[in-house]
């Protein structure tokens, strides 16, 4: 059975000895192997582009890092072709990779699997010239390789994939079957082993199976499994929580309905972003977005972006959860947040980039910000730490 945290570790060692070789320690500010990557990490707003610059949305799929201020692209990772359904609207690619971006896990259809794909360094990228910087070039620097597969059972199909720290969760589903969708999940060191089964996802609407997704912390919430609670407060909020996180939430105001993000990540703690109720076909939605902070049975709201032309459609956060970007169909803005999950500053950030897509925009993955750097000045001298 292959290993693929074993291949990566492999990957990483061939990368130390190759710099070792050549004597070079490389530029410190752009990381030039898979190690170098590991050691430092991308930055930038992550978009997943199916299609990129113009190409075939189906094979040409790009995880690009863009300049969170202007939306330069900063770094591209390659991802296997067809990894991402082109015609989705909302699939949750924020949780196919990994905190440390050496992840992709994915599903495909023929033959039917989950697939683990690890962050290797791109064929093109070694091929790269002088001159194809020098044109603009901007060759993809890593790709990630599928390494290993997770099968279904017999008579069952596998999906929608999610990583989270060591393990990759997904549903299996038996069409022909007696029993609803299952959520499984798998350790990543050994993901062809037995599968625990996390929950089961009720029936709703049409016998379609629930929503589901994983909090902050790992914790699986099903849908249609979680009372609701009605909150106090200025409107009508009715959320749905897993522990202390709310995960789904619906506002009513001023005769507007208000309703979470589908596919996208998971806010934490009491706080979500809600967007116009998407189903109404006949009216113009209202422009911005609501964010919400439930506190026991009592909520407070606050109003985003009400003077733009539309809806935020999409989001990114940072990990810290301290300030976010929101998508409208024409802009991109820059939101950040004090201590206590208030605005502080709103400000526009760039304008809506463009894909193949069926949306005709890339997708939002996470924001990862620089480190703050360190003052050196700052550090306690030796004899003061004894």
């Amino acid at each position: 059975m292959r290993r693929p945290l074993a291949l990566l570790s492999a990957v990483c060692v061939l990368c130390v000895a190759a710099c070792s070789e050549t004597g070079d320690d490389g530029d410190a500010g752009a990381p030039e192997t898979v190690d170098d990557l590991a050691e430092q990490g991308p930055s930038g707003l992550a978009l997943l582009h199916r299609g990129h610059e113009g190409g075939d949305p189906e094979t040409d799929q790009t995880l690009v890092f863009h300049d969170p201020e202007t939306g330069q692209p900063e770094q591209r990772f390659g991802l296997p072709e067809g990894a991402v359904d082109a015609m989705a609207e909302g699939p949750q690619v924020h949780a196919q990779f990994s905190e440390d971006w050496m992840v992709f896990v994915y599903a495909t259809e023929e033959p039917n699997a989950v697939n683990i794909a690890m962050l290797t360094e791109a064929e093109d990228a070694e091929s790269s010239s002088p001159e194809d910087e020098e044109s603009g070039e901007d060759p993809t620097q890593f790709s990630y390789e599928a390494v290993e597969s997770v099968p279904p059972a017999n008579g069952e199909v596998v999906s929608d994939p999610v990583v989270h720290e060591d393990r990759v969760w997904y549903v299996s589903d038996a069409p022909e079957g007696p029993n609803p969708p299952q959520v499984l999940s798998v350790p990543l060191e050994a993901p062809t082993g037995t599968p625990n089964q996390e929950g089961t996802l009720a029936l709703g609407e049409n016998q379609a199976p629930s929503d589901w997704a994983l909090t902050p912390e790992g914790a699986l919430h099903i849908r249609d499994s979680v009372q609701t609670e009605q909150l106090n407060g200025g409107g009508n909020l009715v959320v749905r929580r897993t522990g202390e996180t709310v995960v789904n939430a619906t506002l009513t105001t001023d005769g507007e309905q208000w309703q979470t993000f589908d596919g996208a990540a998971v806010w934490g703690e009491g706080t979500a972003l809600l967007r116009p109720d998407p189903s109404p076909e006949d009216e113009d939605p209202p422009p911005g977005a609501y964010l919400v902070e439930a506190d026991g049975q009592d909520y407070t709201e606050a109003r985003l972006l009400e003077d733009e032309s539309g809806p935020v459609v999409q989001y990114a956060l940072t990990p810290e959860r301290d300030a976010v970007l929101l998508q409208t169909e024409d802009q991109w803005f820059r939101i950040d947040l004090d201590d206590s999950g208030k605005t502080e500053s709103t400000e526009e950030a760039f304008p809506v980039l463009h894909d193949s897509s069926m949306n005709g925009w890339p997708l939002a993955v996470r924001w990862v910000r620089d480190p703050v750097p360190v003052d050196p000045s700052s550090a306690p001298s030796p004899d003061a730490q004894q």
